[in-house]
């Protein structure tokens, strides 16, 4: 498939709670609201935004994405409150080995309620059934417990611990490293 056919217009993720969609300059004060979050910082490679500046800078940073690459993040929204509670994304698609890994943030006034775990779900179907991707990755500090479970609620499967595998804030950091396989995969060949 041609991603960049795909995702021209970039494409919306429907789900009972959520919908996935592109980032709009609108989501500057719901983005800023949740990432300037101090508690964001002990599960994530990047620190909190410290001011809406910062924050425009990176939202502005996201919507280029949109225009180099044709792919990018696509902004968490809460479809009863209408309200950006979070991105999540991949990396590009490896063209010949077909994987991507992603990574996720959500509002911690929305953790506990399912709501990660429904945009995983949605973005592994989307995935494996328009990319036709084989494999899905994702990599979480060993003590984010709570996205451990997000991950495996949606099928991932720990595959082990890659010892000093990242760079967090000038820091090596052992992750956990976890999977799913598309289940087509043989009738993708």
């Amino acid at each position: 498939m041609d991603l960049k056919t795909l995702f021209t217009p970039f494409p919306t993720l429907s789900t009972s709670h959520l919908i996935l969609r592109a980032l709009r300059l609108t989501d500057l004060d719901d983005l800023y609201e949740y990432a300037s979050d101090p508690e964001i910082d002990q599960y994530v490679p990047w620190e909190h935004y410290k001011n809406i500046e910062e924050t425009r800078e990176n939202l502005n940073e996201f919507l280029e994405e949109y225009e180099k690459d044709g792919l990018g993040a696509w902004g968490i929204e809460h479809r009863s409150d209408k309200k950006l509670i979070g991105i999540i994304n991949t990396s590009i698609p490896h063209r010949i080995n077909r994987r991507v890994e992603l990574g996720y943030t959500i509002s911690r006034a929305y953790w506990g309620q399912g709501f990660a775990t429904e945009a995983v779900k949605a973005l592994i179907d989307f995935g494996f059934d328009k990319i036709n991707l084989v494999r899905i990755e994702a990599v979480v500090l060993p003590e984010n417990l709570a996205s451990v479970r997000v991950l495996e609620k949606s099928g991932m499967r720990f595959e082990g611990i890659l010892h000093s595998y990242q760079i967090w804030r000038n820091k090596p950091c052992d992750l956990r490293m976890y999977a799913i396989v598309n289940p087509k995969r043989e009738a993708h060949q």
